[in-house]
């Protein structure tokens, strides 16, 4: 269903999906291709590579209007979906079982996000 809904997206190399502190209309899905998240945390070098076709990039998009935290560019040609917040609402109001699903992962993905800004803040 949100296939249907969904906005194709290419990016050449070195191309920007969107940057640190840009708001978003929806979430990533990538098709193909290798992207580059930088991290806006201070202390925090590591750029991570995001190459697994399906993997979400952005979720927190999908339910609220949220400041992107980190800055995500294409290292090769990238296709991807992009699945507006509107579509994946009533998605939800049609199937709670994924609305359960999606806030678990929601909530997995701030514990992992907390825990670096912890090791980071160890640092110092």
């Amino acid at each position: 269903m949100l296939a249907f809904a969904s906005e194709r997206v290419v990016l050449e190399p070195d191309k920007v999906l969107f940057r640190v502190g840009d708001v978003t209309e929806g979430a990533y899905v990538l098709i193909s291709g290798t992207l580059i998240s930088t991290p806006a945390t201070s202390g925090v070098d590591e750029a991570i590579e995001i190459s697994l076709p399906g993997t979400v990039i952005g979720e927190l998009a999908l339910i609220a209007k949220h400041p992107r935290r980190a800055t995500v560019k294409a290292k090769t040609p990238v296709e991807l979906l992009m699945v507006p917040r509107t579509s994946f609402a009533k998605l939800l109001e049609q199937f709670p079982e994924i609305a359960s699903r999606t806030a678990a992962k929601i909530r997995n993905d701030l514990g992992t996000y907390v825990s670096r800004i912890e090791r980071v803040k160890g640092k110092f």
